[in-house]
C-alpha cells in the first residue's frame, strides 16, 4: 500500500540523472521541507529541515534534471514506497523510504512562491526536425 504526499521544499543538490535496468531515464534528488516555529521567546525560528529522497521517473526527470539545480524551489506530489535492499558489503538489510513521481502518478514543478520562471514547452523526439 502506497501513501500519497505533497510537499514543497529545496533540491538539496543537484538532481542525478540515472538509468533504470531498462535504460529508462530517472532522476533521484533529495528535497529538503523548512519549517518555521516558534521558540520559547517567541520568535519565529527555523526547524529542523525534513529531508525526502525523490525518484522522478518518465519525461519530467529529464524536464527536471534539466531545468532544477542545488536549492530550487520544487514540489512534489507522488507515492511514498519503501525501498529495502541487502548492503553488498556487510549483507544486512536495509530500506528507506522514497517518494515516487512517474508518468501514471504523480507531479514535479518549479514553486513560484519566491522566484519567477519562464514556461518552455519541450519538444518530443518525435517532433524535432
Amino acid at each position: 500500500m502506497s501513501t500519497t504526499v505533497t510537499f514543497a521544499g529545496n533540491l538539496a543538490e543537484a538532481p542525478e540523472l540515472l538509468y533504470a535496468h531498462d535504460n529508462k531515464p530517472f532522476v533521484s534528488c533529495r528535497v529538503l521541507v523548512n519549517r518555521r516555529v516558534q521558540n520559547d521567546q517567541g520568535e519565529w525560528v527555523n526547524d529542523e529541515p525534513t529531508a525526502h529522497n525523490v525518484k522522478i521517473f518518465g519525461s519530467a526527470a529529464t524536464h527536471v534534471q534539466d531545468s532544477c539545480g542545488s536549492g530550487a524551489p520544487i514540489f512534489v506530489h507522488g507515492l511514498e514506497r519503501t525501498e529495502s535492499w541487502t548492503d553488498k558489503e556487510t549483507g544486512a538489510k536495509r530500506t528507506k523510504d522514497v517518494v515516487v513521481v512517474d508518468n501514471r502518478f504523480g507531479e514535479v514543478g518549479v514553486s513560484l512562491k519566491y522566484v519567477s520562471a519562464r514556461i518552455e514547452r519541450a519538444v518530443r523526439p518525435a517532433q524535432a526536425s
